[in-house]
Formats: structure tokens, C-alpha cells, sequence
């Protein structure tokens, strides 16, 4: 894979773990079993398998790095092994900070969300970017900052990791902790694998407001729509 010419600022560098305390910290490949379902939750039919991308989020690469178009070729696909990480990490779950204690799930998301589920034809290679390992390096807080800038220069570095991969089993990506749902994992799938990837599962789209889960959801007790005006009464 061809990716964009790594020169990091200072300011992240300092923090950023080597190629070679990567490589040592992760450890061997992990196999996702033929049969996994992977679940990716996206605003529209283009963001199943996206050929590009406008925004890359917590891994990158950096705005730096977006073409002349403002799209960028080189990204990360996200996505999780069960439905509720990947319906909070993508934005579908959302905390309302003007009501302690909810969540609701917008109303665009509503209408038009879709869930995609990848059932795996085959055993797919990843590196495991687990707690242990983040702790190991020194960047579990890091990985999971709020503000993500210094995420998408370890982003790119993960990509020169997976570039140094040869043989068999070279790795698509990553799975690493869930920021927004605790104790749960999310996958980080590299673009130039998505070829690989579309040959590799068996896809079923669905819109999220037909799923019996947004209807659990909706009916939960701490599920809340949204006050006019933005706040909270007591």
C-alpha cells in the first residue's frame, strides 16, 4: 500500500511509541474465525464499504493528508463484533449531558441509519491492540483522549506496521478498546484491504429503525429524546 509520507511534529512524536516497541508490544497475529460477524454502522449505503473517505476520525491520517478533492484515499474502516459497540462508537447511542443519565439515539439516525453485518467466509488476520499492550506502551489514556490528534499520527504508524507484514496471514487491521462502550472492543480495517475484505464476507444491510434492538433501545428506561431548547428541568 501506498500511504502518505510520515513526518510527525515534534509535539507528537515524543510521544509516540517506536516501529520497533510496537512491533514487540503486539506480538503475533490474532485469526477473526470464519463465521464472525462484524457489524459497521453507517448514515448511508456509500458508507458500507467506503471506497474514500472525508473524515477519518480517531486514526487518521490527519487533515494534512486529504487530497486536493478533501477526500482521503488511505483511511481506516471501522467497525465492531457486536452490535451496541458499534451503534455507540459510531455516534447511533448518544449521551444527552442536558439529562444526567440518558442516552437517545438522533432523529436522522432514526430515519435513515443503517446497519451493515459482515459474516466472515474465511479466517481473517488482525493485530490485537489490547489493554494490556496500550498499557504496555504507555498510551491507553492516549488511544482513548477525547481530542484525537495525537490518535491519527498513531494511526499512520499502525499502517507502517501492517505495511512490514509479508506472507500468508498479514493483518487487515486492528481491534483495540472501545472508547465509548467499556470493556468491549472495536476493529480498525485498513482501505487498501477492503478488495480483500468485499472477496471475504457475506454482507447484510438493514436500517437500524427496523431492528428489534432500536426498539429495545427506544424503550429502555434511560433512553430520553432530546429537549427543546437544549437543556434539562428539574
Amino acid at each position: 500500500m501506498s500511504t502518505p509520507k510520515i513526518i510527525v511534529p515534534p509535539s507528537i512524536d515524543k510521544n509516540l511509541p517506536s516501529l520497533t516497541r510496537l512491533r514487540q508490544a503486539l506480538g503475533g497475529v490474532t485469526m477473526l474465525a470464519a463465521g464472525t460477524r462484524i457489524f459497521r454502522c453507517v448514515r448511508g449505503p456509500k458508507g458500507v464499504i467506503p471506497p474514500y473517505v472525508d473524515g477519518t476520525y480517531r486514526f487518521g491520517p490527519p487533515p494534512r493528508f486529504a487530497g486536493a478533492d478533501g477526500r482521503f484515499s488511505t483511511y481506516w474502516m471501522y467497525a465492531a463484533q457486536d452490535l451496541m459497540t458499534a451503534l455507540w462508537e459510531s455516534g447511533f447511542c448518544i449521551n444527552d449531558d442536558t439529562q444526567p443519565g440518558t442516552f437517545y439515539i438522533p432523529g436522522a439516525i432514526a430515519e435513515t441509519g443503517l446497519v451493515a453485518i459482515f459474516t466472515l467466509q474465511a479466517d481473517i488476520p488482525i493485530l490485537d491492540l489490547d489493554g494490556t499492550v496500550l498499557s504496555k506502551l504507555g498510551i491507553y489514556d492516549r488511544i482513548h483522549d477525547h481530542n484525537y490528534g495525537w490518535c491519527q499520527w498513531f494511526g499512520l504508524r499502525m499502517f507502517e506496521v501492517l505495511n512490514g507484514f509479508t506472507g500468508e496471514f498479514v493483518p487487515i487491521g486492528f481491534r483495540y478498546p472501545s472508547r465509548k462502550h467499556k470493556s468491549y472492543s472495536a476493529l480498525a480495517i485498513q482501505s487498501c484491504s477492503l478488495e480483500d475484505w468485499r472477496r471475504q464476507v457475506e454482507v447484510q444491510v438493514t436500517r437500524f429503525g427496523d431492528m428489534p434492538e432500536f426498539n429495545a433501545l427506544t424503550s429502555d428506561a434511560n433512553y430520553a429524546e432530546p429537549l427543546d431548547g437544549g437543556f434539562s428541568l428539574d
